[in-house]
C-alpha cells in the first residue's frame, strides 16, 4: 500500500494552481488561440505541497516513485541524473514546479543507462502511460531511449540538462537526438554554463534533427541548474511549470525562451517563447556522411609531375 506524506499547506497549493490557471500561461488555450503569457515565479509553489510515496516491483526489487500534481494519470513521467536522487534540488524543484500545473510521477534509478531505461518502462506499465517522458542529465539519456523502445507512443520529451556530451573523453551524445522520430516533440532545458552541453553546439544538434524541438535557456545556469542568485529553487521551480505548459499546448512558430535573473528589480524574468533565430522552418535532416563533407576544408589537388 502507498505510504503518502501530506505537507502543511495545503490552502497554499490551491491557491497556487488557481493562479496558475488563472494566468494562463505560456501555452494555455483561449477561444482556440494559443497564449503567449508565460508563468511568473510568484505563483510557482509558494509553499509545500502534497507528495504521494509508493514503490513498484521491477527485476524483484522495489522502486521509489513520488507522485504530484492533480490525481490520475500523470502528464509527466521523470527521472533524477546520475549523481543524484529524488530529493536532489535539480530534479525535486522541477517536480514541484511542474505539479503546480499538472500530474507528474518522478522514479529513482540505478545510475547505469541500461537499467535506468528498463525501469523506465516498468513504471510507464505501471501508470499505463507512456505519452510523455522526461528526465535531467543521463535521466533524460534514459527517457530517450525508452522513447523509441518497445512500440512506446511517445507523444513528447522534456529533456533538463541533456549532457551533450560526457565520458573520460568527452564523447558526443547528439547521435541519440538524431535518432529520435519526427512524430516526437522534444523540449530542452539547458543552462548558459553548463559544462555538458554547450548552448550553441546544442543549437545546432537540434538544426539537424527530425523531431521538433523548443529551448529554454537559463542565463547562467550550469549542470545542476544552479546560478549565483539566491532563487535558484525558485528558479527551477519556474522551469518546471514551463515544461507543464508546454506538454499542454505548445506553439510551433515560437521556440525559444529565456529565463534570466534581472537586476533591475532584483528578481528572475521569464522572457516567454519567441521565435528562434534561425527561423521557424528547418533545413532536411542530413547523415553523416554529407554533414562531414561540408564541414571539411576543400582538399588541394597536386601537380603530377611528368
Amino acid at each position: 500500500m502507498a505510504k503518502k506524506r501530506r505537507a502543511s499547506a495545503r490552502l497554499q497549493q490551491a491557491h497556487a494552481r488557481e493562479d496558475v490557471d488563472a494566468s494562463a500561461g505560456a501555452d494555455d488555450v483561449s477561444d482556440g488561440k494559443t497564449s503567449t503569457q508565460q508563468p511568473d515565479t510568484a505563483t510557482i509553489c509558494p509553499g509545500e505541497i502534497d507528495v504521494e510515496h509508493f514503490e513498484i516491483s521491477h527485476n524483484d526489487k522495489t522502486v521509489p516513485c513520488e507522485r504530484r500534481g492533480k490525481a490520475g494519470k500523470p502528464s509527466l513521467i521523470f527521472t533524477h541524473g546520475a549523481g543524484g536522487g529524488l530529493g536532489a534540488p535539480a530534479a525535486k524543484d522541477f517536480a514541484d514546479g511542474f505539479a503546480a500545473k499538472a500530474s507528474i510521477v518522478s522514479f529513482k534509478g540505478a545510475m547505469n543507462l541500461p537499467s535506468r531505461t528498463k525501469t523506465f518502462h516498468a513504471v510507464m506499465e505501471h501508470e499505463d502511460f507512456d505519452a510523455a517522458l522526461g528526465g535531467r542529465s543521463m535521466g533524460a539519456r534514459a527517457a530517450c531511449i525508452a522513447a523509441t523502445q518497445q512500440d512506446r507512443q511517445t507523444k513528447a520529451l522534456v529533456l533538463v540538462s541533456f549532457p551533450l556530451v560526457g565520458g573520460k573523453r568527452q564523447e558526443s551524445r547528439a547521435q541519440i537526438l538524431l535518432d529520435l522520430p519526427e512524430s516526437v516533440d522534444v523540449l530542452f532545458i539547458s543552462g548558459t554554463r553548463d559544462t555538458m552541453c554547450d548552448v550553441e553546439q546544442l543549437e545546432g544538434v537540434i538544426s539537424r534533427m527530425a523531431s521538433p524541438s523548443w529551448l529554454v535557456t537559463i542565463d547562467a545556469a550550469n549542470h545542476g541548474m544552479d546560478w549565483k542568485w539566491k532563487e535558484s529553487a525558485q528558479m527551477k521551480r519556474l522551469t518546471g511549470a514551463i515544461a507543464a505548459n508546454w506538454l499542454e499546448s505548445r506553439d510551433k512558430s515560437k521556440r525559444r525562451c529565456l529565463v534570466r535573473w534581472d537586476e533591475e528589480v532584483g528578481g528572475i524574468k521569464n522572457e516567454g517563447w519567441k521565435e528562434g533565430e534561425e527561423g521557424d522552418q528547418k533545413e532536411p535532416k542530413k547523415d553523416a556522411t554529407e554533414a562531414d563533407l561540408e564541414e571539411s576544408p576543400p582538399v588541394k589537388k597536386r601537380k603530377t609531375r611528368m
